[in-house]
C-alpha cells in the first residue's frame, strides 16, 4: 500500500511539472492577438502602465459598444479601460476584475448589467476556471503557432491599445421602440449564482478602495422595465449605486433612428458618445478624480485622442451622406 501511494504521488508530481512546463510554453508572452492572447482588446489593460487607470468597465458586448474611454478622456481627463467581451458571464467579469487589479487601482468599477441575467452551467465554468490555473487547457491550440522564443521568453505584457477596449462601429440600422421600456410592476429575478458574483465583486472592490457601480446601457432589444425592477431591487438591498440609462432619456438622449448599429441591440459611435459623455460627467461629479490631460506622464493618451478624433470625423461624414 505504501509503495502504491508513493508511486501515485510521484506520478502526480511528474504530471504537475509537465503541465506547468507546457503551460509556460503556450502562455502568450505578450497581450496581443499575434502573440496568441485571447480577447486581446479586453486584455489590453494588462499592458497599461501601473496604476494609471481610474475607471474599469466590465460586461459583455453592450459594454465595449457603449463606453468610449477616449470620449471620457477628451471631456474629463479621466482614464478608463473597457474589459468587455462577447457573451461575458459574471464569473468572467470577476476574473477580469481581479486580473486588472494586479497592476491597476481604479477608484470606480462599472459593471454593465445585461450579463446579470445571463445564466450558465458548470460545463461552461469549470473549463474556464481550470484554464486560469492551467494555461495549457486554455491555450492548447497555440501548439500550431509556437515560435522558438516561446520556449524561453519571459511573459511581458507591453502592448498599449489606443482604443482602450472600445470597439468602434459606424453602421446605422434604426430600432423599433414600440414596446421599449413599457411600464410594468413585474420583476425579473436575478439568478442567485449571479448575485453571489456581484457580492464577490462588491467585497473585492471595497477591500481595494474602489466603488462598484451598476450601469444599464440603452438597448431596445435587451432591456425591459421588469429587468430594471430586478436590478434596482438587488442594488438597493446591496447598497450599490445603479444607473439605468434606458430611463434617463433627457440625460442620455439616444435617437433610435441613428444611434444604433443593429436595430437597437447595440449602440454605434454616436450613441456610445452620448453614453460616455454622461458617464464622464457623472464620474467627474464624484470628486474622486483629477484632470490628467496636461500631465506629461499621460501624453500618450493625448496622442491616442487625436487618432480617435480623426476616426470620429470620418464617422460624421458617413452620417452626412
Amino acid at each position: 500500500m505504501r509503495k502504491h501511494i508513493l508511486s501515485s504521488v510521484a506520478f502526480l508530481l511528474i504530471l504537475a511539472v509537465l503541465l506547468a512546463a507546457a503551460s509556460y510554453v503556450v502562455l502568450p508572452k505578450n497581450n496581443t492577438k499575434k502573440a496568441g492572447m485571447h480577447t486581446p482588446q479586453a486584455n489590453g489593460i494588462l499592458g497599461e502602465p501601473e496604476n494609471t487607470i481610474d475607471v474599469l468597465f466590465l460586461g459583455n458586448s453592450e459594454s465595449y459598444c457603449g463606453f468610449v474611454p477616449m470620449e471620457i478622456w477628451k471631456e474629463q481627463g479621466i482614464t478608463s479601460y473597457v474589459c468587455g467581451s462577447s457573451l461575458q458571464r459574471l464569473y468572467q467579469s470577476e476574473q477580469y476584475l481581479r486580473s486588472a487589479f494586479r497592476k491597476q487601482s481604479p477608484k470606480v468599477v462599472i459593471l454593465e448589467t445585461l450579463a446579470v441575467f445571463t445564466d450558465y452551467g458548470r460545463t461552461e465554468v469549470l473549463p474556464d476556471i481550470a484554464g486560469e490555473w492551467i494555461p495549457i487547457l486554455r491555450y492548447h491550440d497555440r501548439w500550431k503557432s509556437l515560435r522558438a522564443e516561446d520556449w524561453y521568453e519571459p511573459v511581458r505584457y507591453t502592448h498599449v491599445r489606443g482604443d482602450k477596449g472600445y470597439h468602434t462601429f459606424h453602421e446605422i440600422k434604426a430600432a423599433d421602440t414600440t414596446d421599449y421600456m413599457k411600464p410594468t410592476e413585474e420583476t425579473h429575478r436575478v439568478p442567485s449564482k449571479n448575485i453571489r458574483h456581484i457580492q464577490n465583486m462588491q467585497e473585492f472592490c471595497q477591500e481595494h478602495g474602489a466603488q462598484l457601480v451598476l450601469v444599464s446601457i440603452p438597448s431596445t432589444t435587451n432591456w425591459t422595465q421588469a429587468e430594471h425592477n430586478g436590478i434596482a431591487a438587488m442594488a438597493q438591498s446591496m447598497g450599490i449605486t445603479y444607473l439605468d440609462l434606458n430611463l434617463m432619456r433627457d440625460e442620455v438622449p439616444i435617437d433610435w433612428e441613428v444611434d444604433t448599429q443593429d436595430k437597437g441591440d447595440h449602440l454605434n459611435i454616436t450613441g456610445a458618445r452620448k453614453v460616455s459623455d454622461f458617464i464622464g460627467q457623472w464620474l467627474a461629479e464624484t470628486g474622486l478624480f483629477e484632470d490628467k490631460r496636461s500631465w506629461e506622464a499621460y501624453s500618450q493618451w493625448n496622442q491616442f485622442l487625436q487618432e480617435y478624433l480623426e476616426d470620429k470625423e470620418v464617422d460624421r461624414s458617413d452620417f452626412d451622406k
